[in-house]
């Protein structure tokens, strides 16, 4: 059964100062207390919403794989699978005014150049539904067959028409702490 809760989102950057396991996702801390982990990327397109009021509609889910068991100052954390997220107010500097659920694409990455002459990266699914996209990837590669985690995005600056995706492809730790590197 689909919820809507409202908070603040939790974004977390590699820190290569830091000791043992870092928490790279995101997640989302509400008034009452409670803190939801919504997703354990890196390269998630909630770090975009990072330190604002958000208001997401999911559901309360059991992720396969590792669980965190605690989150400072807060309850146990539960887990939130996000079907929307948008921003409770919509400031200049944002760059999503909303993010869609996540899901698995088959395609391949393909560059182009907008009107102005600037370099377009797209994502063309296996069916040949054209997206462009709004992120720089970490280890994506133009012309290959690849299965990305992609997510509906709606950029908050006025673009060229179509479909956006934010996307998540398989990446290699040379390609992570190369787009790492980019990002600092």
């Amino acid at each position: 059964m689909e919820i809507q809760l409202e908070g603040v989102i939790r974004a977390s950057r590699f820190d290569p100062r830091a000791q043992g396991k870092q928490f790279l996702g995101a997640a989302i801390g509400c008034s009452d207390g409670s803190v939801w982990v919504i997703d354990d990327s890196e390269q998630s397109p909630f770090h975009a919403f990072a330190a604002r009021q958000v208001v997401v509609s999911g559901e309360p889910c059991n992720p396969p794989g590792q669980h965190l068991i605690g989150w400072p100052g807060a309850k146990q954390p539960g887990h939130f699978r996000v079907s929307t997220m948008r921003p409770v107010e919509v400031a200049p500097d944002l760059e999503l005014v909303e993010v869609g659920s996540g899901r698995s694409v088959r395609g391949r990455f393909d560059r182009g150049t907008s009107d102005s002459g600037e370099s377009i990266l797209s994502f063309v699914s296996e069916s040949g539904d054209a997206f462009l996209v709004v992120n720089d990837p970490a280890g994506a590669t133009v012309g290959r067959g690849v299965e990305v985690w992609a997510y509906p995005v709606q950029p908050s600056v006025q673009r060229p028409g179509g479909q956006y995706l934010w996307i998540i492809p398989p990446c290699s730790a040379a390609d992570l702490w190369e787009w790492r590197r980019r990002r600092s």
